[in-house]
């Protein structure tokens, strides 16, 4: 059987490495790197390098869409696709989050900005939507109160190859069993729903609300959020009531609170 990893990063690089490491034979793995991925390690790992420095096989899509019984698993894949085109039905996708809530992008962003508590990893079988297939298993795990976006993706890729060992000998053997994604509670976001370009804070909220917007954009490899065009590197959200809609700022940190006066301590970044 040919077995097909798609996708970039760590949790793409964890995975072959865990291929290999249960005796699968290079020859039955093959790569299919993210368009952007241009074979240099950076803060996480290439997996276009991995494969060339392990010498195994690059595909395109085109080249396997006619392999018979071919088990595909998506890994932060950059394309949709489109199952009809393959001879397989044995596709696979690990998603970053508990679905059927945060489908689509920026699952390390939304959950954080709208309050959760809760996030998840979910394998689930690629059908034509964006993240809909039945799902085959979840993990979910517990988002800190000063969790900030790189700390949940950072969790994300811990729980996703965990949930990838937990299952692939079911995947590989086909004894995996789904159930259809519930229709409530669902949610999907998109690229544009986020324009990095004009990130603003409204103060006009409560201080976890305040709070959840300034954790949620804190990454520092793609950007921070700022206050009185400040950076900030971490929020801390405490029990300290000092008054509704604070604002003090200190050498090295923002000390506010929201309408409910609950105090944000909002570190500078000063590095």
């Amino acid at each position: 059987m040919r077995i097909c990893i798609a996708g970039k990063n760590n949790i793409a690089v964890w995975a072959v490495q865990y291929l290999l490491q249960s005796g699968i034979c290079k020859n039955d793995i093959l790569i299919l790197p993210n368009t952007n991925d241009c074979g240099i390690d950076t803060w996480q790992y290439s997996l276009l390098k991995y494969a060339q420095d392990m010498h195994l096989t690059l595909v395109s899509l085109n080249d396997i869409y006619q392999i018979p019984n071919l088990l595909f698993i998506s890994l932060e894949f950059d394309k949709l696709i489109k199952i009809e085109k393959f001879a397989s039905t044995r596709l696979f996708n690990i998603h970053f989050s508990n679905l059927p809530k945060y489908k689509g992008a920026y699952t390390a962003i939304m959950p954080i900005l709208h309050g959760e508590n809760i996030a998840g990893v979910t394998l689930h079988k690629i059908d034509n939507g964006i993240d809909t297939g039945c799902i085959v298993k979840q993990i979910t795990f517990p988002i800190a109160l000063n969790d900030t976006a790189r700390d949940l993706y950072m969790h994300y890729n811990y729980y996703a190859l965990l949930l990838f060992k937990q299952n692939f000998a079911s995947l590989l053997h086909d004894t995996y069993t789904t159930i259809p994604q519930d229709y409530k509670n669902g949610s999907y976001f998109s690229r544009k729903e986020i324009d990095f370009s004009n990130i603003t804070i409204n103060l006009k909220k409560t201080s976890f609300e305040i709070h959840n917007q300034l954790r949620a954009f804190i990454f520092r490899e793609y950007q921070l959020p700022n206050l009185y065009g400040i950076n900030i590197m971490r929020s801390t959200l405490t029990q300290d009531f000092i008054g509704s809609n604070i604002m003090i700022e200190q050498n090295d940190r923002f000390i506010l609170s929201g309408i409910d006066g609950f105090s944000i301590i909002a570190y500078k970044d000063i590095s």
